[in-house]
Order: C-alpha cells, then structure tokens, then sequence
C-alpha cells in the first residue's frame, strides 16, 4: 500500500496542501477501499474515472491498483477541490495526496461539474475501462453521470456507485440493472447507515425514511458499494422501458 495512504488510513488525518493537519471526512472506509482496489485489479484497465475527488482516498486507493503503463490515465472530476460553486472547499487537499503519493503523471483533475465535464469528456471520444460514481447524490445527478459514463465505458468495463445504500442512488443502480445491458460485478460492504441506526426505533417515528431500502435480493443489489460489468452497448428501442 502506497505510504501516504497508509498514513492517512493509520491517523484519520491528513495534510493540506500548505503542509498543515486536519480530520479526514467524507471518505470511503478501508474495507470499500479495498473493494474497489479489487474490481481494479481484476479489470486491469488503461483508463479510469471518478467523480468526486474530496480528500483523495478513494483516488489513492484506485490508483495503488492501477498497472501503470504506457497510456494510464486516472481522471478525476472535482469542482470543489479549490473553491467551487457546492459545500466546503477541499483546499486541494485531493490533488496534493495524488501528487504526493507519486500519482501526479496519471492523475488528470477536472475542476468544473460532473454534468459538464463528462459531457466535454463523452463529446471529445474519450473512452473509459471503470469508473467510480461518488459525487452529488441526488436521483438526477446520479443519473445524469452514469449515462454520460455509459456511453464512454467500453464493454466488458465496470462502473460503481458509492452509497448505493442511498435511495436516491439505489434508484439508480435499479434502473441499470433492469434497462440496460449490465450485469452486477460485486458489492461492498453491508450499509454502514443500517448498522449505525436503530431500526426498532426508527419503524415507529417519523425517521423512517431515514432507513437504507431492503436488499433487492431478486436483482442482487445489496452493500453500500455496487458495481456493474457492461455486457454490450445500448441498443434499446426508442420507446423502451421496464418500470424499476
């Protein structure tokens, strides 16, 4: 494992890019780092993409299994790593991590919002082997970055949504599963949200919508990590729909 994860893996924190200390939030957990790293290295793929950059574990984690050769590319879309329109400011906090860890000639950061930077990236011909959803988790916007990953995902690649224990993001990872040509490739670990609340108390009050959805078990969706092999390239009619 690269040291620099390591170490942000070992303490909780992590440096600024001025060299100072703060707590690292918003991350993925070990064992969904380590599930990614897994879908990585079985799919050995040139060209990967995130949405979602933050303090850049999960980046660290898809790129200490990246088999770097000629042509290795991990692309990264974040327009809050300095600044941005949405939430807190990373600080570029991300970048420094991927820099730092020696990922820097692999590593293209894309500043600008995922529905604008994936539509350049789709509109340019970029092509992609696996990509990790992890950015603004509403229904629309989970949506909107799966189908412009879709149409850049070669066949045979993989795309993952993170909390896919979300309702929002479930919703999504449904609509894959029934309408289009993916099979699931794996899931992570169990809903950590699930773990954390008290369904007892939860069923009687008003929280109830608070609680991850039921496994799909028909579907085989289940965990909070969910990742999809693309078995062919849409060729759908123009009227289809299956309800999801």
């Amino acid at each position: 494992m690269n040291s620099v994860l390591s170490e942000i893996l070992e303490t909780g924190t992590t440096k600024t890019a001025t060299g100072s200390t703060v707590k690292v939030h918003a991350a993925v957990s070990p064992s969904k780092g380590q599930f990614l790293q897994r879908l990585v290295r079985q799919l050995d793929p040139t060209i990967s993409l995130e949405v979602g950059l933050a303090h850049g574990i999960s980046a660290l984690f898809i790129c200490d299994a990246l088999n770097t050769r000629n042509g290795t590319q991990h692309i990264t879309i974040d327009p809050n790593q300095h600044g941005g329109p949405w939430g807190d400011s990373w600080e570029g906090i991300g970048i420094a991590n991927l820099r730092r860890a020696g990922y820097g000639d692999i590593v293209r950061l894309i500043e600008a919002p995922s529905y604008r930077a994936l539509a350049e990236l789709e509109g340019s011909g970029q092509r992609i082997d696996f990509a990790f959803i992890d950015g603004w988790h509403t229904f629309d916007f989970t949506l909107v970055d799966f189908f412009f990953i879709d149409r850049m995902l070669n066949v045979g690649g993989v795309v993952a949504f993170d909390d896919a224990d979300w309702r929002a993001v479930r919703k999504v990872c449904r609509f894959v599963k029934t309408n289009l040509a993916y099979d699931v490739n794996g899931s992570g670990p169990e809903s950590s949200l699930k773990r954390r609340l008290s369904e007892r108390l939860l069923r009687h009050s008003p929280f109830r919508m608070l609680l991850p959805p039921e496994t799909d078990g028909t579907l085989g969706l289940a965990g909070s990590c969910i990742a999809f092999r693309k078995r062919a390239d849409d060729s759908r009619r123009w009227d289809h729909f299956v309800d999801f």
